[in-house]
């Protein structure tokens, strides 16, 4: 069974974890301005968004006003062709970006331990054995997982992000190897026995202090129900 995706893209790119906040910001935008648009078209634009947007620079984005959006959707400005020039979306890159100000200086690790902290910090992943069929694994593409369910919740519920439904964000984890996606055999796959959790950010603080007061920690399991394959 094969990777979904091939080629220079899924060995440098796709399914490669990203540990840097800069870099998960980014790209987590570039998710939100896939809904609707074929992810090949929103990839091929994002050195223009990097440019539009300081380099994402998560400060200098939530900063941005009125007057800088009007450029960036000008249909005859110097933007055209260059973004996808959707108000909503763009407006939501820089809303986005003050939402992660928030996460990046109130929870632990900053925006990228708070990303992570909803698989405990690595990279689990989704095929749950090495006999998953073709057809388990094609499901999780374009769907969702408890992974992004739940961050999901937390970026729309405790934060006030948009364009961050669980589909998007399953796309986004798999994308920035937070979800391991990678077939059974393939190079980049790491694990042959992974265990898939579910946790809050919460938890994850608990269960540290836990272990560092050498207490046992417990797994807590996706339900048979919820898992992916």
């Amino acid at each position: 069974m094969a990777c979904v995706f091939s080629g220079e893209y899924h060995d440098s790119v796709w399914g490669t974890p990203v540990r840097d906040s800069t870099e998960l910001f980014a790209q987590l935008s570039l998710c939100t301005q896939q809904c609707g648009i074929s992810w090949k078209i929103v990839w091929s634009k994002r050195e223009h968004y990097g440019a539009a947007f300081h380099s994402w620079d998560m400060r200098r984005v939530a900063a941005m006003g009125a007057a800088e959006l009007d450029g960036l959707c000008d249909p005859r400005g110097a933007w055209k062709g260059k973004l996808i020039q959707n108000r909503a979306k763009l407006a939501a890159i820089v809303h986005n970006a003050r939402e992660c100000v928030r996460i990046d200086e109130r929870e632990e690790g900053g925006l990228c331990g708070f990303l992570w902290s909803f698989v405990r910090g690595r990279a689990d992943t989704v095929n749950q054995s090495a006999d998953c069929s073709d057809k388990e694994y094609v499901r999780v593409f374009g769907c969702t997982s408890p992974y992004s369910d739940a961050l999901a919740a937390a970026l729309r519920g405790k934060y006030k992000l948009k364009f961050v439904g669980s589909v998007v964000l399953q796309a986004f984890l798999l994308q920035n190897g937070l979800l391991n996606g990678h077939a059974v055999g393939c190079s980049k796959n790491p694990h042959t026995t992974p265990i898939a959790v579910v946790v809050s950010p919460k938890t994850v603080r608990a269960s540290s202090k836990r272990r560092a007061a050498g207490g046992r920690e417990a797994e807590d399991e996706v339900p048979a129900s919820r898992r992916l394959c």
